[in-house]
């Protein structure tokens, strides 16, 4: 069971805080700064985003966009009403724009950003179910050429500083993920070092509901989540706000919508020279950042009273979804939802500070269960075998694991799921002519009649085995380094996995985003840099990490959070 175990919060942090922790007045005082910062920032912002867009360059297409800026690049998706789902020609370009700004000599910082309501809806799954269902063989297998553009965009996204310094100068990705990111929105965004949301954005990774499985490198950074709010995300497919993606380190910043176009200007307006770190483009986007969850912030009070990531229902999340099976986390969540007091699961809530299961939590567990009864169970299985096996890989495993699985989901001889999914969301019932509501025609329709053992064969045992179950797609290679087996590379692979502290911090992974759990975990045990030479108090803990993280908004109410059940645990 994870060591991570959440408290109740009322509306107003400060309320929780004790007579320690009001010790910790630099980050309240750091925090007062920057909201007065961010202020004169909103007072000088008159213009609208499309005002301020930057002069076109001459390599652009229609639906994918490179706009100059100074010493930044931004590269736009141009097509608002599909929400700027890409296509595989779209991912083609954008891959191509990448590559450019890679080898670019004026070229210090690339923005993505979307046209419209969304950075990106996701992928035009649409196209790629018509061909799986295709007759022809030759045609079926065209249905994976998406996932294969995709799948080597996201590695490229993955790696561009460090592809970038191979060619001559470290550069920096930030994506804005301004409006609806969803699916192939969210691939886009997850592995870049800097994450920007708003509160305009809405976060999802919504594939199990369509019959399909988080890939794009997605189990990746969700294996990585605090406790088990990864499982939670990936089997549920919820939708976040962006104060909870930028909560749960999905997101390195949360600035108002209203002040992008002047933080593309100040990163624009840097000399290549002065882009020698991440820390200089992070110094920026700090400068307009603000706590989302803030007393003074626009429904910030209403943000802290909805999320599910803080409190009892954060300590009911890591408990169900860190269970061994899908049996068990639905039936620990049927006990929540029940309150049986006699239950396994209630016993064992109560050693993590949950005495009495409120009406809040109750409810949380009876909407948990109505949308994995919703999912498709195939998918489900996936999906939590996936993510399991990605806290132990590197982003480059999980994206070949991705293709093959995206190969056997496309495969619709072994099972129609994915095509019945997308079709449930994206067409409309003929006889009504509205879109089709409740559960889609799942087969198998339930997880006691998943073929689990097959399913391994197909997705888990490698391609040979995958075709002897069965498999009749033949699985792309992607265009990116294999796997090595070499003792330099198992070496700095297995020191990474291994990490520092007692939830295996890794220093160099999401270095910009709020702390996580292991980091914290890390400056208690005394194995972070900003630790002491002795067992700090809870106010040193938060005023040591505030100091390391410059005073980051969210931060004080992050640890607050992670500290009472910390100690709930304990106390037990």
């Amino acid at each position: 069971m994870p060591l991570r175990v959440p408290f109740a919060f009322r509306a107003r942090s400060e309320q929780f805080i004790t007579p320690s922790l009001m010790k910790s007045s630099n980050t309240l005082r750091h925090t007062k700064e920057r909201v007065q910062v961010i202020s004169r920032h909103m007072s000088a912002s008159a213009h609208s985003m499309s005002a301020a867009k930057p002069p076109l360059d001459n390599h652009m297409s229609d639906m994918v966009q490179l706009l100059k800026n100074g010493t930044s690049r931004t590269i736009l998706l141009n097509r608002p009403k599909a929400l700027n789902a890409v296509n595989t020609q779209m991912i083609l370009d954008f891959n191509r724009l990448l590559e450019e700004t890679i080898v670019s000599p004026n070229c210090a910082t690339v923005i993505i950003r979307g046209e419209g309501r969304a950075l990106c809806s996701g992928g035009d799954v649409m196209a790629v179910v018509d061909k799986a269902n295709e007759k022809d063989y030759d045609e079926r297998n065209y249905a994976t050429t998406f996932f294969d553009k995709e799948l080597q965009m996201n590695y490229v996204l993955g790696k561009y500083s460090e592809l970038s310094e191979k060619k001559g100068r470290t550069k920096y990705l930030i994506s804005f993920m301004d409006g609806i990111t969803m699916g192939g929105g969210v691939g886009l965004s997850a592995n870049a070092p800097f994450r920007v949301v708003t509160e305009r954005t809405m976060y999802a990774m919504p594939e199990v509901s369509i019959g399909h499985f988080p890939d794009a490198g997605i189990a990746y950074p969700f294996s990585r989540l605090d406790g088990n709010t990864g499982m939670y995300l990936g089997l549920t497919g919820n939708r976040l706000s962006g104060a909870d993606t930028y909560l749960l380190g999905l997101a390195t910043h949360y600035i108002p919508s209203n002040l992008l176009d002047d933080v593309a200007q100040r990163i624009g307006a840097l000399s290549i020279d002065s882009v020698n770190s991440g820390q200089v483009v992070n110094d920026i986007l700090d400068e307009y950042t603000s706590d989302p969850f803030s007393s003074d912030a626009v429904n910030g009070a209403q943000l802290l009273n909805e999320t599910v990531f803080l409190g009892d229902r954060r300590v009911a999340i890591d408990f169900c979804f860190g269970l061994e099976s899908l049996e068990q986390i639905i039936s620990s969540l049927k006990d929540l939802k029940e309150n049986n007091t006699s239950s396994y699961t209630l016993k064992e809530l109560a050693k993590r500070g949950i005495d009495t299961v409120s009406p809040e939590v109750q409810r949380f567990a009876q909407s948990t269960l109505d949308t994995l009864e919703l999912r498709s169970p195939r998918s489900l299985y996936v999906t939590f075998r996936e993510l399991h096996r990605a806290s132990k890989m590197t982003l480059t495993e999980v994206l070949h694991e991705n293709i093959h699985i995206c190969t056997v989901f496309s495969d619709l001889s072994l099972g129609r799921d994915f095509y019945t999914g997308v079709k449930h969301a994206l067409t409309k019932d003929p006889k009504t002519g509205k879109r089709w509501t409740g559960r889609p025609a799942w087969n198998p329709e339930s997880l006691e009649k998943v073929d689990q053992a097959k399913l391994e064969k197909l997705c888990f045992n490698g391609p040979q085995a995958a075709h002897d179950a069965g498999l009749q797609l033949q699985i792309p290679k992607l265009d990116i380094p294999e796997v090595s087996n070499t003792r330099e590379y198992r070496k700095k692979r297995d020191a990474e996995l291994r990490g520092q502290g007692p939830l295996h911090w890794n220093p160099s992974y999401n270095v910009w985003a709020l702390p996580s759990e292991a980091e914290c975990a890390a400056l208690y045990e005394g194995s972070h840099p900003a630790a002491g030479s002795y067992v700090m108090e809870p106010h040193e803990l938060i005023d040591a990490m505030a100091r390391h993280k410059k005073h980051k908004p969210t931060l004080h109410l992050k640890m607050i959070d992670w500290l009472r059940r910390r100690a709930a645990l304990q106390k037990k």
